[in-house]
């Protein structure tokens, strides 16, 4: 008899519990402190990394590196950038242009670009290693006896710590700073591969665990809420409202909330705040939440809202703006890359290398004017060489190839030194970019690649070999042509929508 007295209440009270049902809402939740103040920032983001360039060095430097196994991996700070830019340009944040940033003394870009925000990354150079361990596994075989193996492995590590700030712009304002140390490892039977060779094949790992977190961090993480929805008990035409927005027929349900709520019931009047949410009008869902607040003063069945966590989101996602930036002006403009000027004794390398610039700048979303046609209306002018450009006055050219930018480039080494087991391929020149009523932008960019083969002979046939077919197909030092070219866009603002 005691038992059954016990569950008269419990079931009371579960019955009570019957008169509404959760509604679910769906939104991007940042892990960022202070999201709301950051939003406007992040609607229309440039983002940059800054990384230290690798030391070029002497030759004998260079040589003696290669030989010891020392010269480090390779980092592509543009292929963090452009992940980065890709993963952020999303719902709850929007990316204008990413850019590599090699100098560290500011960006002379964001006037032009005219962001919301920058997000800038200061990444180091990554480091790479293997090491010999030694690791023991414990099993029992088929008789119960207890067996210990030992297994020697080589464990391949990789680390990358990078600093992100995001500031506001044009106040420049910090927003936003946090560090971390990036790593990933990986057990191996064997050493058959160079820590920098392990590296590059892995390098993609490391930078998914950086964009992983920015995404998180800015973008937001998915996340549902859910909203109570409410129907009176014995009230037929409030319970019939709550069947139809339970059916997701929210527009029938506030028909038969709107005179109600007009009349001062609390519980209608959330009922078209959910409405409201759900069709993304925030304004006046929070206007109709805060009213329905008002007016469930003092009732203890409105206990279950939670109406400082509804307010938290409404203010995040009301925070975001329209972006000024991320209309495509600087990318709009219309761009004529000049015939290079050049002091190598290469007569096949400039052509290479200007055309691999020219494809490298298309890809980065900028409207070039094809180089047959600057080509041919700087002849109609008398200018058959890039280095004759020199004499033309910037706004003439432009004129003529009725472009608003004007990008030259002067090359000054571009050839490959083979001497036994040392080989150098080099390219070296500068950048210099010219815009209408805007500030000139000039910078280096060289690509060294040194290689000492472990065979000698085998290494020189293939050195020759390779030289050979470069030559016979016209294009000597391909590969090398081919990293100049990014090396050069990514000094400029690159559109993430382009690749």
């Amino acid at each position: 008899m005691t038992k059954k007295l016990f569950f008269i209440p419990l079931l009371a009270l579960l019955a009570g519990c019957g008169n509404y049902f959760s509604a679910r809402v769906r939104y991007l939740v940042p892990d960022l402190p202070g999201a709301a103040a950051a939003r406007p920032a992040l609607s229309g983001l440039y983002v940059t990394v800054k990384a230290e360039p690798a030391a070029a060095g002497t030759a004998l430097g260079s040589l003696a590196a290669s030989l010891m196994n020392k010269s480090g991996p390779e980092f592509r700070p543009a292929e963090l950038a452009r992940r980065a830019a890709k993963a952020l340009n999303r719902p709850g944040a929007r990316v204008c242009a990413w850019r590599v940033d090699k100098t560290g003394e500011g960006d002379v870009f964001l006037p032009e670009i005219k962001p919301k925000g920058l997000l800038a990354i200061n990444a180091d150079r990554p480091s790479a290693s293997s090491k010999k361990e030694e690791r023991v596994s414990v099993y029992y075989d088929k008789k119960k006896q207890k067996q210990t193996v030992k297994n020697k492995v080589w464990v391949y590590s990789s680390s990358l710590h990078a600093e992100v700030k995001l500031y506001s712009w044009p106040a420049m304002e910090l927003l936003d700073s946090w560090a971390d140390t990036f790593a990933y490892a990986e057990d191996r039977f064997d050493e058959s591969k160079d820590a920098g060779d392990w590296y590059a094949d892995n390098e993609e790992k490391l930078f998914s665990a950086v964009t992983a977190r920015l995404v998180a961090r800015y973008a937001g993480r998915p996340v549902e809420r859910f909203r109570p929805v409410f129907s009176k008990k014995g009230d037929k035409a409030s319970e019939e409202a709550g069947q139809l927005a339970r059916h997701d027929r929210w527009e029938k349900a506030e028909e038969i909330w709107r005179p109600r709520a007009a009349e001062g019931s609390w519980r209608d009047t959330l009922g078209l705040a959910v409405s409201a949410e759900l069709r993304k009008e925030h304004a006046a869902a929070e206007a109709l939440y805060r009213e329905a607040q008002a007016r469930s003063a003092g009732d203890k069945e409105a206990a279950v809202v939670r109406w400082a966590e509804i307010y938290r989101d409404l203010e995040l996602v009301s925070s975001t703006r329209a972006a000024a930036g991320c209309d495509g002006e600087w990318f709009g403009e219309r761009t004529a890359l000049l015939p290079f000027s050049d002091e190598t004794t290469s007569v096949d390398g400039p052509p290479l290398v200007r055309q691999l610039v020219y494809e490298s700048l298309k890809a980065g979303g900028y409207n070039v004017v094809p180089l047959e046609e600057t080509d041919n209306i700087l002849q109609a002018h008398g200018f058959s060489d890039g280095g004759q450009l020199a004499a033309a006055k910037p706004g003439n050219l432009a004129a003529w190839l009725g472009a608003g930018r004007l990008v030259y480039c002067n090359l000054t080494d571009f050839g490959e030194i083979m001497a036994g087991v040392y080989n150098r391929r080099m390219i070296k020149g500068s950048v210099r970019v010219w815009e209408d009523g805007g500030p000139e932008y000039s910078f280096e960019e060289s690509v060294v690649k040194v290689k000492t083969p472990k065979n000698f002979a085998g290494g020189l046939l293939g050195q020759l070999a390779k030289g050979l077919v470069e030559r016979i197909k016209n294009k000597p030092l391909a590969y090398e042509s081919g990293l100049f070219s990014q090396q050069v866009t990514e000094n400029l603002p690159n559109s993430v929508r382009a690749r």
